[in-house]
């Protein structure tokens, strides 16, 4: 594994409806990489954060988690570092508007050489809520053999898949 010396982020914003009190909290899922065919090019992430994008004049309790998984159906499942397909985690909490707590986690062992998922399992809001996310990953050449064992790694070793 070789590094290209580059870095690329990826950015954005996911937009979420109010939930009524009582109601489950939001998903959402956003599809970041899509495999293009090339096996020797991948990615590793060095940094995930989130955060919300309503951060003044906002005095709503907001809360949000989120992973990035290599994997579509990992949807509504909460964070599980046990899972293979599961590489980073994030999670932003303004409370009720006296401080903002924040969580992030990269597994840096992981190399990015098929799909990469934006995947939100909850988020607590009360009105619109607007989450950030940035994203920001080192390009890597790799050899057959490593991208077969990233591969194997995206699979979780599940056969079923």
């Amino acid at each position: 594994m070789r590094s290209r010396n580059r870095l690329r982020t990826l950015r954005g914003t996911y937009e979420f409806p109010p939930v009524k009190t009582g109601d489950p909290p939001n998903t959402g899922k956003r599809l970041l990489i899509l495999d293009d065919g090339r096996i020797n090019l991948g990615y590793r992430i060095v940094q995930f954060r989130i955060w919300n994008a309503e951060m003044t004049g906002h005095t709503d309790a907001f809360s949000s988690q989120a992973h990035l998984a290599m994997s579509p159906d990992i949807l509504t499942a909460l964070s599980d570092a046990s899972d293979n397909r599961e590489i980073a985690w994030a999670a932003y909490n303004t409370g009720t508007g006296y401080g903002i707590d924040q969580f992030n986690l990269v597994d840096p062992d992981h190399i990015v050489v098929r799909d990469l998922h934006l995947v939100f399992p909850s988020v607590a809001n009360q009105n619109t809520a607007r989450v950030n996310y940035y994203i920001l990953m080192e390009e890597y050449d790799i050899t057959d053999q490593e991208a077969i064992i990233s591969i194997i790694k995206e699979e979780s070793q599940d056969v079923s898949n």
